[in-house]
């Protein structure tokens, strides 16, 4: 553990994506409650800026956002505006680097060996922090730099305030279609990678299948992702062109309906996690899936998570009692995974295709609605 008695007002850099801002809440807990005198200010992307700027005041005094005509440089300058004496870099990125390279005061960084890009190259004379454990889970490895600076005690909540224009948001929609009535199985359809996303073949299959046993089904999902070609949006139309979408047994939570992008994902974040309105959420490696199933001490939800590309034992939703790699059904989170020879092995974070692309995707496709459907149903009360 560092010494870090000096500490006043230290900044947290985390720009990432939303289910990595939702993986760090424990380590950002835990920190705010080790530093409760500190000034502490958040950095984050454009992305994560509509679950992260609420909690400006509980559990961050300030919040930058990069991105949105928001450079680097800018967001450095409001840095030395606020006075931070110490800058925490959890993301090991280049925008992490460039944000530390050439500061004053205190400045710590993950490993050479856990950094990407070029972020060890920008701050040489930043103090490295020890190089995490291989097969951990990504909570894990981030409550692990949170303790070397000086937060012994972990803080095992996800729990994130929301606006209430978002709660009232869910909560009406909850009301207008009687959601608290019958047995709910929330289906998130996208991911923001093609090789991550479950066929939408199968995802129609799935829905016809538990509507056929008498489950009421809600789609959840992005109506505009320019990441994944609108993928979201695209699968509605199929399920409306199918004459699925009827607001009674399958409902269409992805179109806005005049929500802005920011108060859409807030409203889908209640509903997922808080609501406790789906008896079980089925997704792959994407942010609504962290929201909905990692588990805390501010809730635990039932979820199913699709894995393909990417390694389960570091990026499923978090759940203490699945352990990696020989038990993937935890008690609230069961994750299905092919066991295909090219899928990622021990601590490897993903397969060599994961971001280059996978035309046949035979991992994802392979899991199939059949056997997705004998999770859910075995997790889930009967309607």
């Amino acid at each position: 553990m560092h010494s870090v008695e000096s500490i006043r007002r230290l900044a947290i850099v985390y720009p990432k994506a939303i289910g990595d801002f939702f993986f760090a809440l424990p380590a950002l807990h835990t920190l705010r409650r080790a530093f409760a005198q500190a000034h502490i200010t958040w950095v984050v992307k454009r992305k994560q800026a509509p679950l992260a700027v609420p909690q400006k005041g509980l559990l961050a005094d300030e919040v930058l956002v990069i991105g949105g005509g928001t450079s680097p440089w800018e967001v450095r300058r409001k840095l030395t505006a606020l006075r931070v004496d110490t800058l925490l870099d959890l993301a090991g990125n280049d925008q992490a680097g460039l944000l530390l390279t050439g500061r004053r005061g205190q400045r710590f960084r993950p490993h050479r060996a856990d950094c990407k890009g070029l972020c060890a190259l920008y701050t040489p004379w930043a103090t490295a922090m020890p190089r995490l454990a291989a097969g951990q889970h990504r909570v894990d490895e981030l409550l692990a730099l949170a303790r070397f600076l000086g937060a012994p005690d972990p803080v095992l909540s996800f729990r994130i305030t929301l606006p209430e224009q978002a709660v009232a948001a869910c909560e009406a929609l909850i009301a207008r279609h009687d959601l608290r009535a019958g047995v709910v199985v929330a289906i998130n359809l996208g991911a923001s990678r093609d090789t991550k996303r479950w066929p939408a073949e199968h995802i129609q299959t799935l829905a016809q299948n538990l509507i056929a046993q008498g489950y009421r089904v809600a789609l959840t999902g992005a109506q505009a992702f320019a990441a994944d070609g609108d993928y979201d949006r695209h699968t509605i139309e199929r399920f409306t062109a199918a004459g699925l979408i009827d607001g009674e047994r399958c409902l269409d939570l992805v179109t806005a309906n005049g929500l802005s992008p920011a108060l859409h994902l807030q409203r889908d974040a209640h509903f997922l996690r808080y609501s406790g309105v789906p008896a079980v959420v089925v997704g792959c490696d994407t942010g609504p899936m962290h929201m909905a199933g990692s588990v805390g001490e501010d809730a635990r939800n039932r979820t199913v998570s699709l894995f393909g590309p990417t390694n389960w034992g570091r990026y499923a939703p978090y759940d203490p009692s699945r352990h990696f790699p020989d038990q993937p059904a935890g008690q609230w989170n069961r994750v299905l995974a092919l066991d295909a020879p090219c899928g990622p092995r021990g601590a490897r974070e993903a397969c060599r295709c994961y971001r280059r692309g996978c035309p046949p995707k035979s991992c994802m496709r392979g899991l199939t609605p059949e056997r997705v459907l004998a999770a859910v149903t075995e997790m889930a009360p009967r309607p």
